[in-house]
């Protein structure tokens, strides 16, 4: 239902250009999923807002004021702008917003840089580690999974979707015991091309502890086990991911506002830490611009910026 309000109007392109089901369906596929869902909440909260007002620049400008004084992060303010913006391209609109929404949105990063409820906290490497540690202890099966799937994640800098959607043959083992995991469609490439990442010996024999354990050869990685040690045949929602990672963050004594995008934080830090570059860092994320790692590594950056390594201590 939230897709169909996403591009309400589909039917009426349909109609008037004689839009093929076809394209329909490959224009429904021009974005990854997670971004579908996040345009469709969106648009439902701008719709209700709206109430009969026309959609132009000052009618946007006074949206992206409301929700900054509702509190909103700059960061739904420019998620609601692309979204009406997209909705007016698959309707075959002109852009809906001009100077006024743009100079709007600026002031709403100047005056609001830290509203909202701020950067997850990272969990850096030695921290991941120490996850997986207690829940390979555990000495279940839960355990084994999971210990498997905080080090994929960790080593990978994964979304939570990314990890919940891996299959076993998208893993290949080198010789060296290191591993190769395809990525084969994330939020970045939602055109499928494909990435692989590097997998440390230590995360392939979490794999294989996990796997043996289970005893599964094909399909999903990550599944939910059930009452009596009983693995299912479907993959973990994106939803149990994240509540993984919150609870052995919780058992490591992880503090701050663990999310499921902690671990992918936390390795973008701890890759610059250990000397990566910003471009090296952008390509280990997939992050299509450097602004993103950029922040997220914001404080590893500056203690290895130009003052750091060239101006002494008194």
């Amino acid at each position: 239902m939230q897709h169909e309000k996403l591009i309400h109007s589909l039917e009426e392109v349909r109609g008037a250009n004689h839009l093929s089901d076809d394209a329909g369906r490959l224009m429904q596929a021009s974005r990854a999923h997670n971004t579908h869902y996040a345009y469709a909440s969106m648009l439902k909260r701008f719709d209700a807002w709206l109430n009969g007002r026309s959609i132009d620049d000052v009618t946007i400008a006074n949206y992206l004021a409301f929700l900054e004084k509702s509190g909103k992060a700059v960061a739904t303010a420019r998620l609601a702008l692309a979204a009406i913006r997209f909705r007016a391209r698959r309707n075959g609109s002109s852009r809906p917003d001009g100077p006024i929404t743009a100079s709007t949105l600026e002031g709403y990063g100047r005056n609001n840089p830290y509203l909202g409820r701020g950067q997850a906290q990272g969990i850096e490497w030695e921290q991941a580690d120490a996850m997986v540690s207690l829940a390979a202890s555990q000495g279940s099966l839960a355990g084994l999974r999971d210990a498997a799937l905080i080090a994929v994640m960790s080593d990978c800098l994964l979304r939570i979707s990314e990890a919940a959607a891996i299959t076993l043959s998208r893993i290949r083992s080198e010789k060296d015991g290191t591993g190769r995991l395809l990525i084969a469609k994330s939020k970045t490439d939602p055109m499928g091309r494909g990435t692989i990442l590097h997998l440390r010996a230590w995360t392939m024999r979490r794999i294989a502890a996990w796997t043996d354990a289970a005893n599964i050869s094909l399909g999903p990685l990550f599944r939910p086990v059930r009452k009596g040690g009983i693995v299912a045949t479907a993959a973990l929602s994106s939803g149990s991911v994240r509540a993984i990672i919150q609870k052995w963050a919780s058992a490591a004594g992880v503090t701050g506002r663990v999310s499921g995008h902690s671990l992918r934080v936390g390795s973008a830090q701890s890759l610059v830490s250990a000397g990566a570059t910003l471009p090296e860092l952008q390509q280990a994320g997939r992050w299509l611009s450097p602004e993103m790692p950029a922040h997220y590594a914001r404080g590893q950056l500056a203690g290895k910026g130009a003052v750091a390594r060239l101006r002494p201590d008194s």
